[in-house]
């Protein structure tokens, strides 16, 4: 029997230089049918919402839950923080939380919900740092999972506990020491008073530790790593990186690569969960436009998709929370304030929807800016490729005379051809599901 086979051959289109052009480069790739590899579970894939504290973030239910089906969208993240549980135990009306469990009424997402924030009326529990508050956190904890295990969560201890604003600089560079509140050591503290209780209250609950934040070089991350036996989470940012080029998704993906080299060492791949990234849309101090967002979060989708040891991901935010065009943190959002679609809710929209498509996958880096991922499915096969950014390009061209159906992305024309430019926008060619063997070329 002839083994289906696609040949894929990629050249990467040199930056010109002051001395003159690079040649251009070439590599020959053989893909064959047999080698895609379903994921071990589908990719969780998801947004952030704001219901379950306080502030004003402009979320009105109904209007929210209308846009995450129509994302596809797997799951939403919110808090459920511990003052307000406390409250809505008590008064649940005057609580921020009943907007948020009237939410999770409303929509048939799966929640992800953040189990945080310190306790100002108890000593040492903002956050909890002795034996007294831990336990008092713990008991909040198991109360929290009781009130809320009809919805089928995903629970995430705490968000962020190596930031803390209030010091300066606002992140720990490595693990911290005992008399730092953001210490590793206090975080691995409590979470070994927390998950055997939970554990114990809802044995099939998934139980994230971390939601990390800014951690160079991941040696805060290593270190409650190497205490604890639960999945990791971790957020990923760079829009505010100094060398403009790094404001990527290929350096979101390099980072959460380089996390992995870092925890396999322990034997096999570790699960992780990227339960923030995202690229905010203000107008400064950090410049991301529209489009480069809508490719950054598509991009990242895809990759995920293809990794089996990332379990889910998060975009942050589903919309904005403010007009103001030069509010930084508050321009995150897929869609405007007002619910008007950015061109990145296009690409969550139709990149989850090829990714739900596929039942297997292979991805591979043949230059580090140029990615060609195979999916198959009931369709047959097909490609999905970009570069970086629109500083690093290339062209897919078929090999042989036949032409293959191509688009960019949210894009609502179709072009018949044999080549294809490739930019930071995804190209999608779907192969004829007759087809036996494709040979593709890409070059400059």
């Amino acid at each position: 029997m002839r083994k289906t086979a696609i040949v894929i051959c990629l050249a990467w289109a040199a930056l010109l230089l002051a001395s003159g052009a690079k040649a251009a480069e070439m590599r020959n790739l053989v893909v064959l049918k047999q080698e895609l590899m379903p994921r071990p579970a589908p990719l969780i894939a998801g947004v952030g919402v704001h219901f379950g504290i306080g502030g004003e973030h402009h979320y009105e239910m109904k209007p929210a839950a209308q846009r995450l089906d129509e994302l596809g969208v797997d799951s939403y993240r919110d808090d459920l923080p511990w003052p307000d549980f406390e409250l809505w135990s008590r008064t649940p009306a005057a609580s921020h939380l009943a907007r948020l469990f009237s939410f999770m009424h409303m929509t048939t997402k799966r929640p992800l919900l953040i189990l945080g924030h310190g306790n100002p009326m108890l000593p040492n529990a903002d956050p909890p740092l002795n034996d007294p508050a831990r336990r008092a956190f713990s008991d909040f904890a198991v109360r929290a999972v009781r009130a809320t295990h009809g919805f089928d969560p995903i629970y995430e201890i705490w968000n962020e506990w190596n930031l803390r604003f209030t010091f300066t600089p606002p992140w720990i560079i490595g693990a911290g020491g005992p008399d730092d509140p953001r210490a590793a050591v206090h975080y691995v503290d409590l979470m070994r008073t927390v998950l055997p209780d939970l554990r114990k209250a809802a044995p099939e609950a998934t139980l994230l530790a971390g939601a990390v934040g800014v951690d160079q070089d991941w040696q805060w991350t290593r270190a409650i790593a190497s205490g604890l036996e639960a999945p990791l989470s971790v957020h990923v940012y760079n829009h505010c990186e100094p060398d403009e080029s790094r404001r990527t998704a290929t350096d979101v993906i390099d980072r959460l690569e380089t996390l992995q080299a870092m925890l396999s060492t322990k034997g096999g791949p570790q699960p992780l969960y990227l339960t923030e990234f995202g690229w905010p849309t203000a107008r400064s101090p950090c410049v991301i436009s529209r489009e480069a967002q809508a490719d950054n979060v598509a991009q990242v989708l895809f990759w995920s998709a293809a990794t089996p040891w990332l379990k889910g991901a998060w975009v942050y935010e589903l919309k904005d929370q403010d007009r103001n065009p030069d509010a930084l943190e508050a321009n995150f959002g897929l869609y405007d304030v007002d619910g008007a679609p950015k061109p990145a809710a296009c690409a969550v929209r139709e990149a989850v929807e090829l990714i739900k498509q596929a039942d297997s996958f292979k991805l591979e880096r043949p230059f580090p800016h140029v990615f060609v991922l195979t999916m198959g499915g009931p369709f047959g096969l097909r490609i999905v490729s970009w570069t970086t950014s629109p500083a690093f390009s290339a062209s897919l061209a078929l090999e042989e005379e036949a032409t293959v159906r191509a688009r960019s992305l949210c894009a609502a024309q179709l072009q018949d051809a044999r080549r294809f430019a490739l930019g930071p926008r995804p190209l999608i060619l779907d192969l004829p599901p007759d087809r036996q063997e494709v040979r593709l070329v890409v070059q400059e």
